[in-house]
């Protein structure tokens, strides 16, 4: 009886099994398309001229690393099998890693780069410098993709006012060397050009190397015009870097570069314009019209302080000319005999009579001042605050 067939699960976890079972292995490769992230964690593949597989090393064992790991590196390294069933993929997870020499490709990048160098290919003396205001350019790069249109977005946000020529080439491949050659060739045909960008939007060692071709090197030293090499790797170079009159870690780099100059000269134009209206007759004249209110503040303020100065001195003199003159003198001379003839008043009789005392005398009118003078039957007349009555002195 024939057994039941296996399910993709039960056959992911027979794969796995074996795998596991081969333990730790030792396997030699060269690195390509090494990638690290936030994580710490590192991803690359270990390939040969035959096969590939993936590979990662996490952090915890990346922090044992004596060498910083690089595309194009030839490594040992120590790794398990794994084999994960749900995206069907087969991985190494690597324990440790070590350099084993320089892979191929990176040996063949020092061998030509040393080459050329020794002919003066890369001598700073032939960098042309690059035009201030470049009015026409041409970008030698594909036409798919993102790296064009985000080149012309940095132009247009800089305000870069030019002409900017897409030329179309393969850039990755085989056919990338010729295609490339073939555009700058197309490049320095434009009328009136002023620069050539070439390159692309980054990867790996292998993505990148038709821009360390012998031939398309030398037809970038070898341009008419100036070039800039936008490969679009911040950390590794190409040998068109050292080739090319300027090197920009990525293409929009390059549209910096390129709007920078007339960037740079707006700004000069707007502070020349701004020194130029600070010194124009207009502005001149109302520099001394300012002056000339401030002056007015000033003088009108002086004024009002004299006029207060002499409002308060005549204020004063009227006070003392009005106490000197003969009416006040008349009225305080007024003010004093009234005063005085209030106090004789109230020295006077009628003051003490009004206090309850009164004024006797006899019927011949003669004062009293004494009660012995008061004899029993003595017609007397006594005089009052309000009036005057008769009496009769008692025993």
């Amino acid at each position: 009886m024939d057994s039941a067939p296996l399910t993709i699960s039960d056959l992911a976890d027979v794969l796995k099994g074996h795998l596991n079972g081969m333990g730790t292995l030792e396997v030699t490769g060269e690195i390509s398309g090494y990638k690290t992230y936030p994580s710490g964690h590192h991803y690359f593949a270990l390939k040969d001229s035959e096969a590939k597989v993936d590979c990662v090393l996490y952090s915890f064992q990346a922090r044992w690393l004596k060498t910083p790991l690089r595309d194009g590196m030839k490594v040992v390294a120590k790794a398990k099998a794994d084999f994960y069933g749900k995206t069907g993929k087969f991985s190494l997870i690597i324990d440790s890693i070590k350099p084993a020499g320089e892979g191929d490709l990176f040996q063949k990048f020092k061998e030509l780069q040393a080459k050329l160098k020794a002919e003066g290919l890369f001598e700073d003396e032939l960098k042309r410098p690059l035009p201030d205001f470049p009015k026409v350019v041409a970008f030698v790069t594909s036409e798919i993709g993102a790296v064009w249109h985000d080149f012309i977005e940095v132009l247009k946000t800089r305000g870069w006012s030019g002409t900017a020529w897409l030329v179309p080439a393969r850039v990755q491949g085989e056919a990338c060397p010729g295609s490339v050659i073939n555009g700058l060739k197309q490049a320095n045909e434009i009328p009136g050009i002023d620069l050539i960008v070439v390159g692309r939007g980054g990867g790996s060692m292998e993505d990148l190397w038709g821009f360390n071709d012998e031939a398309l090197v030398r037809a970038v030293r070898a341009s008419k015009t100036p070039v800039i090499s936008a490969v679009g790797h911040q950390t590794d170079f190409t040998l068109c870097d050292f080739a090319a009159d300027k090197r920009a870690e990525t293409p929009t780099a390059a549209a910096e570069l390129i709007a920078s100059g007339q960037a740079r000269l707006r700004q000069r134009l707007k502070l020349l314009a701004s020194e130029l209206a600070q010194h124009s007759p207009k502005a001149k004249l109302q520099s001394l019209y300012q002056d000339l209110d401030l002056l007015n503040e000033r003088l009108d303020g002086a004024a009002q302080e004299v006029v207060a100065e002499y409002r308060h001195r005549l204020s004063e003199l009227g006070g003392e000319l009005h106490r000197l003159s003969p009416k006040s003198r008349l009225g305080v001379t007024r003010e004093k005999l009234n005063q005085l003839g209030h106090r004789l008043r109230s020295a006077g009789f009628e003051s003490i009579l009004s206090r309850g005392y009164s004024i006797v005398r006899d019927a011949d009118g003669t004062v009293i001042s004494t009660s012995k003078a008061v004899t029993p039957g003595r017609k007397l007349r006594l005089k009052f605050n309000d009036g005057e009555a008769d009496a009769t002195g008692g025993s």
